[in-house]
């Protein structure tokens, strides 16, 4: 058996991830933070003696698909049928490589985030964060154009990824990753909620309204004190501000009558205990116009709770130049969220 090592990268490391969240592939970690060039396979006779049969389900090693990987110096990149190299660093911090099987590596979730800063730009890379840390996952990760599955489970968190990305100074890709991991928030459950939240909390000079970061799907307790006004002693909120709104998106699966009757009684229960409900649509965010509205109303909900402050950032809404960008955000988030099924969740 070959020492060399095969490391996945390009678009044979995106097909990975997405079955690693569908189940359908499995990796552990690897003590392994060095890859030297001499290391990584990449000659006919390397990759010859490596057992590929576990990527099966996602590359045919071939001209038309040929699987992707990386070497750690430019002079090894080679021309081997079946087969596009990429190039890595040679330094990673630790945690940052998986095995798949016996010779074969992936970079690790929080790695994975970082390497795709280098070709994704600013919303593209939120967007992705989101996707890592949420409750939904795509088939290619960050593309709406490829199937979405709902209710899985978060491979990493934000915390995490921040964590890793200061500790990966130096690697090319690590600012505009930092930039955006800065923003990420857990457990989003669909595209156009992550979309719908980032919007509101993003700072105005990436074109959010800058409102306080919410908590998404937390799992809240009715106090003691107002038990007797609800039918449940716990709602989990969309997106929320604790104690000030419960910001409500509701997809297709919401039109369903017996889950139109239960999101009436559930926020029926929310507001008895003193908290607003706001509830989202497709709609609501088809136009920047309406956009805006909608983000107008979630402004003027948390200014009656928090008072003098919020009000004073609602007036700043006004300028001209920061509808502007607003409007700009908007669009390209819809365009990069509109999948087949418009991230249509619980």
């Amino acid at each position: 058996m070959t020492d060399k090592v095969l490391v996945l990268a390009g678009k044979t490391l995106d097909r990975a991830i997405g079955a690693l969240r569908a189940g359908t592939l499995r990796s552990r970690p690897s003590g392994l933070t060095r890859l030297d060039p001499d290391s990584c396979a990449c000659a006919v006779s390397d990759l010859a003696e490596i057992n590929i049969a576990p990527l099966s389900r996602i590359c045919d090693a071939t001209q038309s698909d040929p699987l992707y990987v990386a070497v750690t110096a430019p002079e090894k990149r080679r021309e081997v049928r079946g087969f596009e190299f990429s190039l890595f660093p040679r330094e990673f911090p630790a945690g940052s490589l998986r095995e798949i099987s016996p010779n074969i590596l992936m970079p690790s979730f929080e790695c994975y985030y970082l390497l795709k800063a280098r070709e994704l730009d600013f919303e593209r890379e939120l967007l992705l964060g989101m996707e890592l840390c949420g409750r939904y996952a795509h088939d290619i990760p960050g593309n709406p154009r490829s199937r979405c599955m709902f209710l899985v489970e978060p491979i990493c968190c934000s915390e995490d990824i921040r964590f890793y990305v200061e500790r990966a100074r130096g690697i090319k890709g690590v600012n505009p990753a930092a930039s955006a991991a800065r923003w990420l928030v857990d457990d989003s459950y669909s595209p156009r909620e992550s979309m719908l939240a980032l919007e509101q909390y993003l700072p105005a000079r990436h074109g959010g309204r800058g409102y306080p970061v919410p908590v998404l799907n937390p799992e809240v307790a009715v106090p003691p004190e107002k038990r007797g006004l609800t039918a449940r002693d716990t709602f989990k909120p969309d997106i929320y501000w604790d104690g000030l709104l419960d910001l409500e998106y509701d997809s297709a699966y919401h039109n369903d009558p017996a889950q139109v009757e239960h999101d009436k009684a559930r926020a029926a229960d929310v507001q008895a205990i003193g908290i607003p409900v706001i509830q989202a649509t497709k709609l609501s965010l088809s136009t920047c116009e309406r956009a805006e509205l909608l983000g107008r109303q979630v402004g003027e909900a948390l200014a009656a709770g928090m008072g003098t402050p919020m009000r004073r950032k609602l007036r700043r809404l006004d300028d001209p130049d920061l509808r502007s960008g607003r409007d700009a955000l908007h669009t390209r988030l819809w365009r990069l969220t509109a999948g087949p099924r418009d991230g249509a969740a619980r």
